[in-house]
């Protein structure tokens, strides 16, 4: 798993989670 894939899988995470996808720093 390279950084990239760990980056998307955490911002589908946040989205899921939050539904919001602004608040990501």
């Amino acid at each position: 798993m390279n950084i990239t894939e760990m980056s998307e899988q955490w911002v589908a995470a946040r989205i899921k989670q939050k539904g919001d996808n602004k608040c990501i720093p």
